[in-house]
């Protein structure tokens, strides 16, 4: 809760006489004031009243802007090969099957020379089933023979499917008399990072990837919500993302909220996908996001000023029925726009202590 006050730990949690104490137990009553303040003291507080309200929404988190991994190709050279042309460059947007990279690779011949002799095996393969066919209805030729001549016309096909199959991969039309290879656009999208540079040495295990192509038409947001704002969250709820650079809000959803809390700062992480057609959410943006709440959720809340903490929990201070004022420990929920969900410790129609919550606790505590 950022809003908060800290208090110090030895903050006492009774009402304490304004100047001195009693001589007698049976005086002590007499000798606290209704409010432990005195009049001078109680003009610096204003109250507000804990109220049951109807949340519009339940968190405000910060959180980053982020690219879509679905959506997001970290782009190889399915052979190796030596990069030659560069055909694009960071920032270019790119269609579906677009040539990004060119290279120099023997497998491309070899790929080729693989067809070309798949090819020509099965020609002979199949003439070859087909005379041992007539020569079998003919019964001049012996069984062994007929069924070795159809294992080879089936082992041929399949020698030629698997070579028109690697052609296909690699983008290359049966007979091209080249050894270029090229590094192609799964997807229409923007290329938003090129590492490839011409010389460079490059193939299915290299490093780092030749390029990478977002589709940048959605864009995900990443949050790590604190561990007592978990129960908050729900899969698909609707969220709102704003960012300094625009004014109005980008509405987007909850898809992915993780099992495991971070250790060290107790937060679990929480992924948002938001349509962003006109690519004004730029990846690396800080965003301030807004969690929606369900229909018809009611919450007690407090102004968020009236929170104390110690840094371990919060406290806020309570106008009882006579009039007096005691600090209370709550349990506090998310704040937003100023206003702090109260999980329990405090019941709707109390009043506290909205301004002035510190000066009144120091003073309480002698």
């Amino acid at each position: 809760m950022t809003s908060a006050r800290v208090v110090p730990l030895g903050l006492a949690l009774a009402v304490l006489v304004g100047c001195g104490r009693a001589s007698d137990p049976g005086d002590a009553t007499a000798a606290i004031a209704p409010h432990g303040l005195t009049p001078a003291q109680l003009s610096f507080l204003k109250f507000a009243r804990v109220v049951e309200v109807e949340a519009s929404s339940v968190a405000d988190l910060n959180g980053a802007i982020d690219f879509d991994e679905q959506r997001t190709a970290r782009l190889t050279a399915a052979v190796p090969g030596r990069v030659v042309e560069l055909l694009v460059q960071a920032g270019d947007h790119v269609e579906a099957e677009q040539p990004l990279i060119g290279l120099e690779s023997s497998e491309v011949k070899s790929a080729q020379a693989e067809y070309v002799h798949a090819e020509a095996d099965l020609v002979v393969a199949r003439k070859t089933a087909e005379r041992a066919e007539r020569l079998h209805r003919a019964r001049a030729i012996a069984d062994k023979d007929y069924l070795q001549a159809q294992e080879d016309a089936t082992k041929a096909v399949a020698d030629f499917e698997r070579a028109r199959a690697q052609l296909d991969r690699l983008h290359l039309t049966p007979g091209d008399r080249t050894s270029r290879y090229f590094v192609r656009a799964p997807f229409a999208g923007t290329v938003v990072a090129r590492k490839a540079s011409v010389g460079m040495s490059a193939g299915p295990d290299s490093a780092e990837p030749l390029a990478v192509v977002s589709d940048l038409s959605q864009v995900r947001v990443v949050l790590r919500v604190p561990e007592r704002e978990l129960a908050l969250v729900r899969p698909h709820q609707a969220v709102a993302v704003r960012v300094e650079a625009y004014p109005e809000e980008f509405p987007g959803e909850v898809t992915v909220i993780g099992d495991v809390i971070d250790d060290a700062t107790r937060t679990v992480p929480v992924l948002c996908a938001v349509p962003n057609a006109e690519h004004l959410l730029k990846p690396a943006m800080f965003a301030r996001v807004t969690l929606k709440a369900p229909p018809g959720l009611r919450i007690l809340a407090v102004p968020a000023s009236a929170l104390l903490s110690d840094g371990q929990r919060f406290r806020v201070i309570v106008r009882r029925a006579d009039g007096g004022l005691e600090p209370r420990t709550v349990e506090a929920g998310a704040e937003v726009d100023g206003r702090a969900q109260v999980l329990s410790g405090l019941s709707a129609g109390e009043d506290v202590v909205s301004e002035g919550a510190l000066f009144a606790a120091q003073a309480l505590a002698g």
